[in-house]
Order: C-alpha cells, then structure tokens, then sequence
C-alpha cells in the first residue's frame, strides 16, 4: 500500500500537478552525510532526521514524515523540538525541514557558547513575529547571539567516581559510585542535569561468622550429699547458636555451683512445747480483766544443733463480771402509709434495750426497722373492655361496642387507647375467624398519627374446620398521651371474622397497672 501511495505521488510530480520535495531516505546509519537514497514526498510531508542512542553510539534515521510531526509538541509536549528534555545529556536530535535534501543538515547546531546565530533562519523576524527569544531552549540553538544567550551553559555530567567499598565485610551488602553535574556546570538559565548521581550495586562477601550463644540453664541437680554440706550443680551449652566459620566461643562458665545443707551426719534434737500450765486467776475483781497460762520449750529442750520450738510461750484471755447482752423490744405500730393513692410502704420500729447490753455485752442481732408493702385506692382508675368488628383503612380495627371505659382513655371511632398519664398498662386482644380463614394481627404502640410506632405482641389465627379464637397480650409501660391500637395485617371483613352476636366476639381491653410519678 505504501509503495502504491509514493507512485502516485511520483506521477502527480512529473505532470506537475503538486509540488513534490526529494528527501534522504536510510534507515540505522552510523553517518548521516553518507546517506545516499532519496525519496520523494507527498504535498503533507516534510523531510526529518531523527538520532538514536545505543549507550554511547548514535546512528541516524533519514526520510520523509507527516507534517503533523514536525512540531515540538509532537515530538516532546515537554521539550523543545529535536532535543528530549529527560536525555538531554545523550543529545537525542528529531528535527525537520522543507527543501530538497536537506535533511543531512539537520541536528548539527553548535553550543550556545559558539554565539553563531543559525544562517538558515532570520532571528530579528522570528523573534517580531513568534518572540522567539522569549523561548530559551530554542532561541538558545537558533539564535543565541541575536537573543544574547552567548554565555548560557546546559549542565552536563562529570564521569561516574570510583565505586565505594562494600557497606559490610560479610554476608551481601551494597556500593556505591556518584557523579556531579559539573562537565560543564549549568549557568545562565541552562538546563540542569536530569538523572540520579548516585548509582548503588550488591556486592557479596563470604558469609559471616556466627558467634555462639548459651542455652538456658539446665536444673539444679541432687546434693551431692544425704547429710551436712554437700553442692548441687546446673549447666549450660554453648549451642544457642553453635558457634561457626570462626564464631567467638561463649563467654562465661558452663557449670554453676551452689551449697545445700541437709540434716547433720549425727542425730539432731529439736525442741517442742510442754503442756499448758493451768490458767491463772482473773487480773481483777469486776468488769473485764485477764488471766495467763505459759509453756517452755522443754519436752524435749533442743541440742545444739536443733530448732527451738515454733510458737508463742503465753496465751492470756479476758475474763469478765457480770456481762449482759442486748434484748429486743416489742415492735411499736405500723406508720402510715407512705402515700395517699397507688402502692407505698410502711414502717415500724423496735430498740435494744429489754435488756440493754453492758460495756462488753453483744448487741442485738438483726434490724431496727421492719418495712411492709401498703396499697391504697388507685390514683387514676382506667379500665376499658370494647368488642365488634370495625377494620377502618388504616388496618385499625375500632371495636364499636364498649361495655367499661373507666376514665374515658378508650376511643370507639379510631381504635385507640390514649394513656392519660405515665404508668405500667397491660392490655389483651381476641380475633375469631370463620373456618379457612388466617389472619394475622398486632398490639402497638405510638403516636397519635401513627407515624412512630413499636409492636408490642403479634398473633395468627387459623382453623380449617369450624369458628376460632385467638388472643394477644402484653405489659406496657407508657408515657402520657401515647397511643394503644390493634392493627390488622390487611383489609380484613365479616366474610373472614366472625363477630356473631353474644356467642363469639373479637375484643380488646385494657387496664392501667402502676402509675408512675
């Protein structure tokens, strides 16, 4: 396809209809002046040369490329065109032009420092039209003399320094070598060396020695004697590790020595206690005094050699007069009640004085005050029984028909139990269904929207064979003004509950328990 398309240009060329360029064309070669190939371009092509870096040869690349190409952003978005930023210090060239053969030319600009402006280019022009000059890193290799960049110096690396000794002396470690961006230096706005300045590598050295280490010590071993003074002894080895490749040995002992002492070769006697002596009379006549009883250390008294008797060689005890411990009195009267409606307490007391306990007499055990349970009229009566089937549309069944509603807390048109103050309620629901019939219900609690609620019991009823009931109940504790209801799962009716008259009815009642201050 390729060869196709250089045809057709050819033909356009010779009967004039483009105006065609001829470029160098070769491919790797060491020198591009010896480039003898040309070929001719399309009307969208440019001549270029292009260098390519293997470590320190350079070889060439020579033809023709698209015109898009040619620019800086196209060869390094970074850069300036035909030199790469990151290798600078390699000199990578990829530039273009316009003219026949003229391709050989290219990437043979001097150093800045040379102050010889391009001939091929009019800088006073370039620079009033695209302000060159203010583009350092090309104005540097066009026109350095016309934008007065004669003195500007690109960095470039000195050779690499003697690698450094290996980091350790055994085992693999690691050297280094560095460099310094000074062949040249840069200056005046040149271009900094890239590239790291120090390199490292693995160096390996024999490997090193291991230094030996003790074991933990054994046990102490057996006296080495049955009787009088003899030695125990413990051990160690040096094998934690075992030293190797000409490793220290440990340092210390491997044995330790210590004495034991066991019950002399000749027979010992040790001491031990006679009898108590009788107890002596009481120190005093009245109140509270002490007597006395001794033993010595003589049955038998110990030799030389053997233990004194362990132990104290007196023991006294109190001896009182006339001591009286405490009695009870009777209980006195229950007080009052502790409150005047709902449950309290009552109290009652008693002393210690039937008798009063002496000085070093015993008080009396037990307490002074007796408490008792006292329960007085209810401080609120609630208490509410309502039957009938009424599901409204928010699955609320309303029992219409109320037997009890003690203080009014029951409303028969929306179902609901209003707590009229803080207390422990309790409540009970019954459902009764037609046979084949389930239905799923609940006790709840919350708002009066219902927009909070909490389930308090669930229940399911279903019988396959004849009319059921089911119930539900629970223990609440409830704040002032929340809400009580049964709440059916869906739209349920007469065809699915039975509510038929005085035999079966669906239920809901409830009563207040404890009220809470």
């Amino acid at each position: 396809m390729q060869i196709c398309l250089f045809i057709i240009a050819g033909i356009l060329c010779l009967i004039g209809v483009s105006e065609c360029l001829e470029c160098f064309n070769c491919r790797n070669i060491a020198d591009q002046h010896s480039c003898t190939n040309t070929v001719q371009c399309s009307s969208t092509e440019s001549c270029y040369l292009q260098t390519l870096h293997s470590g320190n040869e350079v070889r060439y690349n020579m033809g023709c490329q698209n015109n898009q190409l040619c620019s800086s952003v196209a060869v390094d978005p970074n850069g300036i065109i035909g030199r790469s930023i990151q290798k600078r210090q390699q000199y990578v060239c990829h530039e273009c032009c316009s003219n026949n053969h003229c391709n050989e030319q290219l990437c043979a600009h001097r150093k800045p420092t040379s102050c010889i402006d391009d001939a091929t280019f009019d800088c006073a022009h370039m620079n009033s039209i695209l302000n060159i000059c203010a583009d350092i890193q090309h104005a540097k290799i066009i026109c350095p003399k016309f934008c007065g960049l004669c003195q500007l110096v690109d960095g470039n690396w000195e050779d690499w320094g003697e690698w450094s000794s290996c980091s350790v002396s055994c085992s693999n470690g690691t050297k280094t070598r560095t460099r310094t961006c000074s062949n040249p230096p840069p200056s005046n706005n040149g271009l900094n060396c890239t590239g790291p300045n120090i390199e490292s590598k693995m160096c390996a050295n024999q490997l090193c020695p291991v230094h030996g280490n003790w074991s933990d010590w054994s046990m102490w071993s057996s006296c080495s004697a049955t009787c009088d003074v003899g030695v125990r002894k413990k051990t160690r080895t040096c094998t934690n590790p075992k030293p190797e490749r000409s490793g220290d040995y440990c340092v210390g002992e491997p044995s330790e020595y210590t004495g034991c002492f066991n019950e002399p070769c000749g027979a010992r006697i040790h001491g031990n206690w006679s009898d108590w002596s009788q107890w002596s009379g009481c120190s005093v006549s009245c109140d509270v005094g002490l007597r006395k009883r001794a033993r010595t250390c003589t049955n038998p008294k110990p030799d030389r050699n053997g233990d004194y008797c362990v132990g104290e060689s007196t023991e006294y005890t109190v001896c009182p007069c006339n001591i009286s411990n405490g009695g009870w009195s009777s209980w006195g009267s229950w007080n009052s009640c502790s409150v005047t409606c709902g449950v309290g307490l009552k109290l009652r007391n008693r002393t210690c004085t039937n008798p009063s306990p002496t000085l070093y007499g015993k008080a009396c055990e037990g307490n002074s005050e007796a408490f008792d349970v006292c329960v007085s009229t209810p401080c609120h009566l609630l208490a509410f029984n309502a039957h009938g089937l009424n599901a409204l549309s928010n699955n609320v069944n309303a029992f219409p028909t109320v037997i009890v509603n003690e203080g009014n807390a029951y409303n028969s048109t929306t179902g609901h139990f209003t707590a009229p103050v803080d207390g422990i309620y309790y409540f009970t629901a019954q459902i009764c269904t037609y046979p084949e019939n389930g239905v799923y219900f609940y006790l709840e609690k919350g708002s009066e929207n219902m927009s909070v609620m909490a389930r308090l019991t669930a229940s399911y009823q279903a019988e396959h064979s004849y009319v059921a009931c089911t119930s539900a109940s629970s223990s609440v504790k409830l704040t002032r003004n929340e809400h009580v209801w049964v709440l059916f799962e869906s739209q349920y009716n007469a065809t699915q509950i039975d509510e038929s008259g005085q035999n079966v009815w669906n239920a809901f009642t409830g009563t207040l328990i404890q009220e809470l201050s």
